[in-house]
Formats: C-alpha cells, sequence, structure tokens
C-alpha cells in the first residue's frame, strides 16, 4: 500500500490573553511508594524542561507492580492559580474518534451495515455525491483512514474559528470543505488521517438508528461503562462542570486561552466534543481491550487489524478502526489513541508487556512534549520497574 500522509491536528485558536505562570502546584493520589514518586517527578520534570511550555500535567497509571497512581504538576488554571488536579476534566479531542468506532462495530454486529459495505449503501446520496468513487470507499476504510477522503481543516478554517471560537459549525459545512479538494488516492491505496472520515462515520452511526451519534455514544458506551466524568456536551454548550482544566496556547510572553472553543468544532472527529479525565479514558481503553463493549471477539480483532500507516516521530506505526500501535525504541508496544485539539494534548495507551494503562494530558497542544516529556520518561519507568 502506498503511504501518502500529511499530520493533521486539530486548530488552535485563541480567546484570551492571560500572563504566563510557573509550574507551582502539586498533587498526588494513590499509592505514594518508590514508582509513584518517580512517576510524580517525571511530571514535574516536564514541566520545568526547556522544550515545554505547557502550565499544567497529570497522568493515570494502572499496573500490576503500582495497582492505580494518580498524580498531577503545575497549574490548571493560570488566571486563578488553581493547582492541577489528578482527576480534572478536559476535552480530548481525537481520542473520540475511539468511542465512536466502538459504537459503529456495535451497529455491524447488530446487523445494521457491514464494515464492506460503500458510501452509496449507508448514506444519502446528497452526502455521496460530494465525493467521487462513494461506491469504492467503505465503511472500514473510514475507520482506519485508508479512504482517501480530504481533511476538512485548512488554514483558512482555522483562521475562522481563531476569529469566532464559539461559532457553532454543521456536518454539511465541514463535508463541502471537503468536497472541494481532490481524493488524497484511490480508495484502499493509502492512508492519511482525515477527520472527515469520522465526520462521515458519524452521519452513518446517525441513519443507521435515527439518534445523534452523541447519544448513540453515550447509550452504548459512556452510560453502560458508568463514566461518570465522560461527557458529551452538545453544539452551543460551553460549560466544563465539576473540577476541570483550562486548556492553553503559547504565543510570545503569554498563554492563550483556547477552552471555550464550541464542541461543534470537529464533531464526531473529536476536537472539542468530548470532555472527560484520565480515569475514565483508562477505563474505557481497559473495558474495550477486554472485550466487555463488543458481543464478538471477532469484531475486537477487526478493530485490532492494523494497517501501515505514518507518524511524525517515525516510529514505527500502524493503524486499525481508531486505534493506533507504536513500538517504541525501547521495544515497548502500546496500544490506544491520542488527542490534540485546542488548548489540550491527551493520550491513552495500554502497554501489553507490561500489562499497564496509561492516561496523560497536558492543557497546551503539545503533543510532542507530552509524548516526549511525559509519556515516554514515564514508561521508561513503568517498565524498569517490572524487568
Amino acid at each position: 500500500m502506498k503511504l501518502k500522509r500529511r499530520w493533521v491536528w486539530l486548530p488552535v485558536v485563541a480567546l484570551a490573553t492571560v500572563g504566563v505562570a510557573g509550574p507551582t502546584g502539586t498533587s498526588v493520589a494513590g499509592e505514594n511508594g518508590p514508582l509513584g514518586t518517580e512517576l510524580q517527578t517525571v511530571l514535574e520534570a516536564a514541566l520545568e524542561s526547556a522544550e515545554t511550555k505547557f502550565p499544567g500535567a497529570l497522568m493515570y497509571v494502572s499496573s500490576p507492580e503500582l495497582g492505580t497512581w494518580t498524580g498531577a504538576a503545575g497549574l490548571g488554571d493560570i488566571k486563578t492559580s488553581i493547582p492541577m488536579r489528578p482527576d480534572d476534566k478536559f476535552r480530548a479531542g481525537s481520542i473520540m474518534k475511539t468511542f465512536v468506532s466502538v459504537v459503529a462495530l456495535q451497529l455491524v454486529e447488530e446487523g445494521l451495515f457491514s464494515l464492506d459495505d460503500t458510501l452509496t449503501t449507508v448514506l444519502p446520496e446528497s452526502v455521496t455525491v460530494r465525493f467521487p468513487n462513494s461506491d469504492q470507499i467503505t465503511v472500514r476504510m473510514l475507520l482506519n483512514h485508508t479512504s482517501g477522503v480530504p481533511e476538512f481543516l485548512s488554514e483558512a478554517v482555522i483562521g475562522e474559528i481563531a476569529a469566532n471560537p464559539t461559532r457553532v459549525w454543521t456536518e454539511d459545512e465541514w463535508l463541502d470543505l471537503a468536497a472541494g479538494q481532490e481524493p488524497y488516492f484511490s480508495p484502499g491505496e493509502g492512508w492519511y488521517y482525515s477527520n472527515t472520515d469520522y465526520t462521515l462515520i458519524g452521519l452513518i452511526i446517525e441513519g443507521a438508528t435515527g439518534r445523534s451519534w452523541r447519544e448513540n455514544v453515550r447509550q452504548r458506551v459512556i452510560e453502560p461503562l458508568k463514566l461518570g466524568n465522560t461527557l458529551l456536551p452538545e453544539p452551543g454548550d460551553l460549560s466544563i462542570p465539576g473540577n476541570h482544566s483550562r486548556g492553553y496556547h503559547p504565543m510570545n510572553d503569554a498563554l492563550l486561552d483556547l477552552t471555550d472553543v464550541d464542541p461543534s468544532m470537529a464533531g464526531a472527529a473529536g476536537g472539542s466534543a468530548l470532555v472527560t479525565n484520565a480515569g475514565d479514558l483508562a477505563q474505557f481503553l481497559d473495558a474495550l481491550l477486554a472485550g466487555e463493549l463488543l458481543e464478538n471477539a471477532e469484531t475486537l480483532d477487526d478493530m485490532l487489524t492494523f494497517v501501515e500507516a505514518q507518524h511524525p516521530s517515525e516510529l514505527p506505526y500502524n493503524y486499525g478502526l481508531a486505534v493506533e500501535k507504536f513500538t517504541l525504541p525501547s521495544g515497548v508496544e502500546m496500544m490506544g489513541h491520542a488527542g490534540g485539539t485546542a488548548g489540550f494534548a491527551s493520550v491513552v495507551y495500554y502497554l501489553p508487556a507490561l500489562e499497564t494503562t496509561v492516561a496523560a494530558m497536558v492543557n497546551t497542544q503539545d503533543l510532542w512534549g507530552l509524548y516526549l516529556q511525559t509519556l515516554i520518561p514515564a514508561i521508561e519507568v513503568l517498565a524498569a520497574a517490572s524487568s
């Protein structure tokens, strides 16, 4: 398969300018043994690194050696000097895709459509007419980003979001933006991370069930797992109830508060749509990989059937049906998903060799800093404890 790939993160947009605050404030919960201390040190070192500019970080770890540990460092709200708390909610960006994929696979199990159905059989002509080769693009290709459907984000769209962050976007607007471009490749002949793929999956879910994709995710995933800190605010609802972090973007000597971008931004593809916390993300991924969300083992096998992909890190990288698989230089493999959106970067991964789940967040859209200064050092600590 020929790979064509341009990594696209969701946009950085600015709402208000506030002064830069230092990494003050630290909180730790759970076990306080030497391993927990080392993980807390990782968080604090990440904030102090010259390579990062996020004001706060948090992490959740579940492992045989540690049990469950949560920690946080720095600030969750620099204007009020509120420390980051381990249970703080945040906007989780493209981790939304894994939730949406689970719902799509549940509907496949129920016989409402199949992974190999083409768009022309699962979507109305008003949608499919916009995209060449709709009769060759399958549901599976949307889920694993091999469809060739263009990305809807562009510099112009990012500029519009920056100018009007509370704007409520519609699926039709996203589709029109994508349809104005040529396909990246013929269906199944490449790989490209396209948020438009999941806008289409959201519409397929709605067409098959007669209910919104949000309602389906709530009823089929969030409520059964009792994810009490996870919610899908409707477009127009900028509120985040309870303890939550603000999200920022460094610019010159200031931090721009990006928290209140409308939940319609990217919709079923992620963006600002999913509000959650690290503990809920870890619980979700553990339940998924344990087979608790799907009826048949074969369906989970489909989800974990990976295609060769490319990542900016140049690490060995593969993509399933909204499940990423990395192999780190140490040889440790991790499966899960990352989310980068305005003001936040987050990850949730399972490490099979260590039987460990790690979820983490930093409150800027700095996935590089999250990976290199936070996640990978924490995995090194965990691997050393297991050796």
